[in-house]
């Protein structure tokens, strides 16, 4: 059964944009070209463009006509975060009035990524890892052992090693998880313009105008240092298209 993605990106020509980036596009390169039983770990700062990195590497393989199932693992509270990632049967718990497909169930065939896996609560861990080491799990209060074939991308912020998930990030370096890293926006300022052009078109058809870039305002987007990276840069753009004749001083 051939099954569309049901975590959609929020703007659907983003990816095709990442591409044509140089440097994105050796790190999906670099993604298709790992073997997809091996989890992939995506590095780097906060607004690099993580998500829509995973999404592409997805969109490249042959799990594309799968489910892509992306789980935040920082906004999952602890009490429905394995029941979330590995499901549960009914009766497992007060609430669990029914049967209930964990993530990795539905991200068969598919990719499941799991966004700021540092995040996962500590008790997550062991039923994670046995989930990346068999590709079998049991969904909770259930004695059936299930095979899931399902891609794991991870990400986190750079240099995110809380001690609380000190266990968790042993596990994944003793399962050879390949680690890719996404460089901040400050370090790749030749595709400043290439997102800008993205996202004053996205708003001028959203807020139904016809803002364009003059060469000064381009040059104070290049100069800026971004420290919130791409999401910054999709903000200044919004205020841009917004602002009308006060655009320079939003930006600023």
């Amino acid at each position: 059964m051939r099954r569309k993605s049901v975590s959609k990106a929020r703007y659907p020509g983003c990816a095709t944009t990442v591409l044509k980036t140089a440097r994105l596009l050796q790190l999906v390169t670099i993604g298709q070209r790992v073997d997809p039983t091996v989890p992939l770990l995506i590095r780097g700062e906060p607004g690099v463009g993580k998500d829509s990195l995973a999404r592409l590497i997805h969109a490249a393989s042959g799990r594309q006509p799968y489910f892509f199932m992306k789980v935040n693992c920082a906004a999952r509270p602890v009490d429905r975060c394995e029941a979330d990632l590995f499901g549960h049967e009914r009766g497992a718990s007060p609430v669990a009035t029914r049967r209930r497909l964990g993530s990795f169930e539905f991200a068969n065939q598919g990719t499941i990524y799991l966004d700021e896996i540092g995040a996962l609560p500590h008790t997550s861990v062991p039923r994670l890892v046995h989930v990346l080491r068999t590709g079998t799990l049991s969904r909770t209060g259930g004695r059936e052992i299930l095979r899931v074939d399902a891609r794991v991308i991870a990400s986190t912020v750079d240099g995110a090693e809380p001690g609380s998930s000190y266990d968790l990030w042993q596990e994944l370096r003793a399962l050879d998880v390949v680690e890719i890293f996404v460089p901040p926006l400050r370090q790749r300022r030749e595709e400043i313009p290439v997102f800008a052009s993205f996202f004053l078109e996205q708003f001028n058809r959203l807020y139904r105008r016809d803002v364009q870039l003059c060469p000064d305002v381009l040059a104070t987007l290049k100069a800026h240092s971004w420290p919130g990276n791409i999401r910054e840069l999709e903000g200044a753009l919004r205020r841009l298209v917004i602002g009308g004749a006060m655009s320079h001083a939003l930006l600023n």
